[in-house]
């Protein structure tokens, strides 16, 4: 790596624009007192990143802006730019060429690029440091410095050898991971603060998010015996549906027997209406039915008797019935007397039912107000 340029713009008594070039492996700037030399190497401690403003011998940082004279104004701005050739990398970046430049303004303002590329102070130093080369130290000497080396004390003399060794970039990373490490404890308290500030909010928030997930829960478990519920209702209500539609079936067929039987009710009604042989057949069909219901009558009270007797009799001893039958009151003509009673209750039966029809048929006679 060597030195390739350095350009001053505005930069202490250069009002122009001031290129050097350093084509040989030596180069010297000679002239007359007043003419700015010291001013060149000011400049280069400048772009280098030098903050003390009294080692350029200034007080503030527009001192280092042209001021102007009787025939040109003053400035607004200080620049310098210094190029190196980095062919052989010597400075940790993936460049041939490395262009460094500074510019102040009067306000104070210092902006650093590194290739046109805005950057901070902090990279142009980590960048130098890595090269072993920085605004001060051994490889610039100052005016009236030569012997500084000799004179100076031994913490002095230290550090001018840390930084020929290039141990200034390690000192400069140490420092820097100090101020880190000094900014986390300082962000671990504000976080412990916090933290036991929130302590209260978050176990509200925790009780919150316990109440919630419970009230999911639940939901769910509702859920389930949503569904249960409706499949056991379902199941339900299917087989009262079928059973239902079976029990539908014969009161439908019998719907529809009556409706037939009443239809010729209405028939039969319709016909006794009519004057001659029918009319006359009910006329007879009721005397009939009313002899037969005293028959009936006259025959159940027969038959209570004699099963009243039939019982006395079973129960007697075998020599009560055969005095019995000595009184001419024999076993057999009882149960002569039973059977004939029996077909008696058979003709009754068959009377009631004729008297059923009958009943059924003024039942209907009403309702259709014939």
């Amino acid at each position: 790596m060597y030195l390739k340029s350095l350009e001053m713009s505005g930069f202490k008594s250069f009002s122009k624009k001031v290129e050097l070039k350093f084509d040989t492996s030596i180069s010297a700037i000679v002239g007359p007192n007043g003419s700015g030399k010291s001013n060149i190497a000011e400049a280069f401690r400048f772009v280098l990143g030098e903050q003390s403003i009294k080692s350029m011998r200034g007080k503030r940082g527009e001192d280092l802006i042209f001021n102007g004279t009787s025939i040109s104004s003053r400035l607004n701005r200080a620049g310098v730019k210094i190029i190196f050739d980095n062919a052989n990398k010597f400075l940790d970046i993936d460049y041939d060429e490395v262009s460094l430049e500074r510019v102040v303004h009067r306000d104070g303002t210092n902006q650093y690029f590194i290739n046109k590329s805005l950057v901070r102070l902090r990279d142009i130093t980590e960048l130098l440091a890595g090269a072993n080369i920085g605004s001060s130290g051994h490889h610039i000497i100052s005016q009236g410095e030569a012997d500084r080396i000799l004179n100076v004390n031994s913490q002095e003399r230290r550090v001018m050898v840390e930084e020929a060794l290039g141990l200034k970039i390690y000192q400069y990373k140490r420092i820097v991971s100090e101020k880190k490490l000094d900014k986390v404890a300082e962000n671990i308290e504000t976080v412990q603060s916090l933290r036991r500030e929130n302590v209260p909010h978050l176990k509200f928030l925790k009780k919150q998010v316990e109440k919630i997930q419970k009230s999911l829960d639940m939901r769910e478990e509702l859920k389930g015996l949503y569904r249960e519920y409706f499949k056991r209702e379902d199941t339900y209500i299917k087989y009262w549906s079928e059973k239902m539609e079976e029990e539908k079936k014969p009161l439908v067929s019998e719907l529809s027997e009556l409706e037939e039987r009443l239809n010729k009710a209405k028939e039969v009604l319709k016909n006794a209406k009519e004057p001659g042989k029918k009319s006359q057949e009910i006329i007879s069909l009721e005397r009939r039915l009313s002899e037969l219901r005293e028959i009936k009558d006259n025959l159940t009270l027969k038959l209570g008797r004699t099963e009243g007797t039939i019982s006395a009799l079973k129960i007697i001893q075998p020599r009560t019935e055969k005095k019995a039958i000595d009184k001419s009151f024999g076993f057999d003509e009882v149960k002569d007397l039973e059977s004939r009673i029996n077909s008696q209750i058979e003709i009754a039966d068959r009377l009631e039912e004729v008297s059923q029809i009958k009943t059924i048929l003024k039942d209907h006679t009403k309702h259709l107000d014939i």
